[in-house]
C-alpha cells in the first residue's frame, strides 16, 4: 500500500483583477484553517481557498479537493500551466554549493539527527538508503523545495514535485550503481596516503569527496567530525597536485559541517551566554588561537583558530564570517542580565569585526554595520530602555546612561530614537522639578544642566536631533533662571556696572550657563550694561579702562552673538529669563 504524505495550501486571489497566489503549505489543518481566516480579516473583499492535498507514492503525484473557501471568487483549478524547471539538470548537479545549500535548509530536521551534512550525504551510499528508507523526511524535503519555487514560477507545485522527485530517484539509482562498481573508497595508512591514492585515480574530485566521507563515518557527532577534519588537515600528502585537491575538500566539508548549530555548540563548548559564544566565534575567526576570549574553549577551537590564522580554511574561515553574522541578527540578547553590559559588549565586538573586515574580505563591512544596526534597535526596546535605568536615582544619572548608550549605538535612525527618549527625559516634569527645586545652588544646577548639554553637541546625533537636544537643555536652563532670578540678582547687586556686566559674562564663558538663549541673554544684558549711561562713566573713571578690557575679553571668548543659538524673535527683555 502507498504511504499518503498529507498537507494543506492556503489560496488567497485579492481582488477580481489579481490572480490566485499560494500563500502557504502547512502539514496541520488547524494553522491552515487559522491562516486561512486571517487572510480573510485582512482582506475582506478577496478570496480565500484551502486545499487539502494527499500525496500517493504508488501514482506518484497529488489528490485531494477544496476543505474551505470563501469571497466572490471560486477557485477555478490549475492556474499554473507553465513546465516547472530546476537548476539540477542531473544528479552530479546536486553536489553543487547551491544545490547543497537547498539540501541542509529541507532536510535540515534530519540531517542534525544523522550528526551529517549534505556533502557527507551525497556521498556516502549507505546515508542515502537510509534517507530513502525513511518514512516522510525525504518526500517532505522535496515538497519543502517545490512549494518554495512554485511560489516564484507560472508552474504548480505538482509539477515541480514530479520533476524533483525525478531526479532524487535518478541519484539514488546513480548512487547505488556506483557503490556496486566502485566499492569503497580507497584507504592508506595515513589520509595523507589515502588523499595521495585518490589523486591519482580518475574524477579525483568525486573520489577525494567520497575518501573524506568514508573517514567522517567513523565519528557520530558533529564535534568529532571537525576534530578529525583537523586531523586530515594536519596531514595533507607532499606531492602539490594532491595536497591542494584535499586540503579544498577537507576545508569544504568544515565549512560545511560548521554551518550546523550543533557542529558549532561542540566547538565552542558551554558558554554563558550568546554575548560569550559570538566572542569565541570572533576569536576563532580573527585566526587568534591565545585569545582570553577561547581559554575556556575546548581544544578543537584553539586549533581551528591556528588554521584560520595561517589562511589554510578559506571556506571555513567565511562560514564562521557567516555564523557571526547570523548571531549578530539574532533576537536574543548578548547579556541577558545586563543592558549596559550587553551595550558595552557590542562596542568591542563591533570595534573587533570592523578590523576584522578590513583585513578580511569574507566579512562584508555593509553586512556587519546591518546586523550591528539591528540589534541596536533591540536595545532601544521599552523594556530595554526602562531595564537601563533602573538604579539611576538622579534625573542626571538617567540622562548620562542615555547619554552612555549613544556612543554604542550603530545606525541613524537608532540615534534619533535615542535622542527622542533623551528629549522626552529632559522635558519630563520630574526632571524639570529636580533641577529648579532640587539640591544644590542654582549655578551648580545650571552647570549640570550645561555639562549634559555638552555631551549632546558632541555626540554622534543626527543634525536636526543634536539642535533639538541642544534647545531642550537649554529651555530647562531658562527654567531655572526664571524660577532663581539668578540673573536679575547679578544685574541688580549694589557691585560697580562693570563687575556686574563681568559677572554674567563669566557666567556664560566658564560654562555655567547652557548655550542658546541662557548665554544670549547674559550677553545681551551685559552690553547694555556697558553701552548704558552709567557704563560710559564707569569706563570713563580711573581703573575703568582695565575693567572695560576684562569685559571685551570676556565678549571675545564668547562667540558671536548672531552664530548662538539664540530665539528666532530677539533676545529676552532685560529683567527677565524667557
Amino acid at each position: 500500500m502507498a504511504h499518503e504524505d498529507v498537507h494543506y495550501e492556503v489560496f488567497l486571489k485579492k481582488n477580481v483583477k489579481a490572480s490566485w497566489t499560494l500563500v502557504e503549505a502547512l502539514k496541520d489543518r488547524n494553522a491552515a484553517m487559522g491562516l486561512a481566516k486571517k487572510l480573510q480579516t485582512n482582506h475582506s473583499s478577496g478570496s480565500i481557498r484551502v486545499v487539502r492535498e494527499v500525496w500517493d507514492a504508488e501514482s506518484g503525484g497529488f489528490r485531494g479537493g477544496s476543505i474551505f473557501e470563501v469571497g466572490p471568487e471560486k477557485y477555478a483549478g490549475e492556474e499554473k500551466p507553465a513546465e516547472a524547471s530546476i537548476p539540477c539538470l542531473t544528479p552530479d548537479d546536486l553536489s553543487g554549493p547551491a544545490a547543497r545549500d537547498t539540501l541542509r535548509r529541507a532536510l535540515s530536521d534530519w540531517l542534525e539527527r544523522s550528526q551529517v551534512c549534505p556533502m557527507e550525504l551525497l556521498h556516502r551510499p549507505d546515508l542515502i538508503e537510509q534517507l530513502d528508507g525513511s518514512d516522510t523526511d525525504l518526500q517532505h524535503a522535496i515538497q519543502k523545495v517545490a512549494i518554495a519555487r512554485a511560489q516564484n514560477s507560472d508552474a504548480s507545485v505538482h509539477a515541480y514535485v514530479r520533476l524533483i522527485t525525478e531526479l532524487v530517484q535518478r541519484g539514488i539509482e546513480q548512487s547505488r550503481k556506483e557503490a556496486k562498481a566502485g566499492g569503497k573508497p580507497p584507504r592508506g595508512k595515513s589520509f595523507a596516503e589515502t588523499a595521495s591514492l585518490v589523486a591519482g585515480k580518475s574524477a579525483p574530485e568525486k573520489q577525494m569527496r567520497r575518501a573524506i566521507a568514508d573517514q567522517l563515518s567513523q565519528s557520530y557527532d558533529m564535534g568529532e567530525k571537525v576534530r578529525r577534519l583537523l586531523d586530515m588537515h594536519d596531514d595533507l600528502p607532499e606531492d602539490e597536485q594532491a595536497r591542494a585537491l584535499a586540503a579544498t575538500h577537507t576545508d569544504a566539508f568544515m565549512a560545511e559541517i560548521l554551518s550546523f548549530d550543533s557542529a558549532l555548540r561542540r566547538v565552542l563548548g558551554d558558554t554563558v551566554d550568546l554575548g560569550d559564544e559570538v566572542l569565541r566565534l570572533t576569536g576563532i575567526y580573527e585566526g587568534a588561537p591565545d585569545s582570553p576570549d577561547l581559554s575556556r574553549a575546548p581544544d578543537t577551537a584553539r586549533r581551528l583558530a591556528s588554521q584560520i590564522k595561517q589562511s589554510s580554511l578559506p571556506a571555513a574561515h567565511d562560514e564562521l564570517a557567516q555564523q557571526i553574522l547570523e548571531k549578530l541578527r539574532a533576537p536574543k540578547r548578548f547579556r541577558p542580565r545586563s543592558v549596559m553590559a550587553e551595550i558595552e559588549l557590542a562596542r568591542k565586538l563591533a570595534q573587533r569585526l570592523i578590523v576584522s573586515a578590513g583585513q578580511n574580505l569574507n566579512l562584508n563591512p555593509d553586512a556587519l554595520v546591518d546586523a550591528f544596526t539591528h540589534r541596536s534597535a533591540r536595545l532601544l526596546q521599552p523594556d530595554a530602555i526602562e531595564e537601563a535605568l533602573s538604579g539611576a536615582h538622579t534625573p542626571v544619572d538617567q540622562i548620562e546612561r542615555l547619554f552612555a548608550m549613544e556612543d554604542h549605538l550603530v545606525g541613524e535612525e537608532n540615534k534619533k530614537k535615542l535622542a527622542s527618549y533623551i528629549r522626552g527625559k529632559v522635558q519630563a516634569n520630574t526632571t524639570v522639578n529636580f533641577f529648579l527645586r532640587g539640591a544644590g545652588q542654582p549655578l551648580e544646577r545650571l552647570s549640570q544642566v550645561t555639562h549634559l548639554q555638552a555631551r549632546a553637541m558632541k555626540g554622534g546625533f543626527p543634525k536636526a536631533d543634536k539642535r533639538e537636544l541642544v534647545e531642550a537643555f537649554d529651555t530647562l536652563g531658562l527654567a531655572i533662571l526664571d524660577a532663581t532670578k539668578v540673573m536679575d540678582r547679578v544685574a541688580g547687586s549694589n557691585a560697580p556696572v562693570l563687575d556686574r556686566a563681568a559677572a554674567l559674562l563669566k557666567l556664560a564663558a566658564t560654562g555655567v550657563l547652557p548655550e542658546g538663549r541662557c548665554r544670549y541673554d547674559a550677553q545681551a544684558r551685559a552690553v547694555r550694561m556697558m553701552e548704558s549711561d552709567e557704563g560710559r562713566v564707569a569706563a570713563a573713571s580711573p581703573g575703568g579702562e582695565q575693567k572695560m578690557l576684562a569685559v571685551q575679553q570676556l565678549l571675545a571668548q564668547l562667540a558671536p552673538p548672531e552664530t548662538q543659538c539664540a530665539p528666532e524673535q530677539g533676545a529676552p527683555e532685560e529683567g527677565t529669563a524667557a
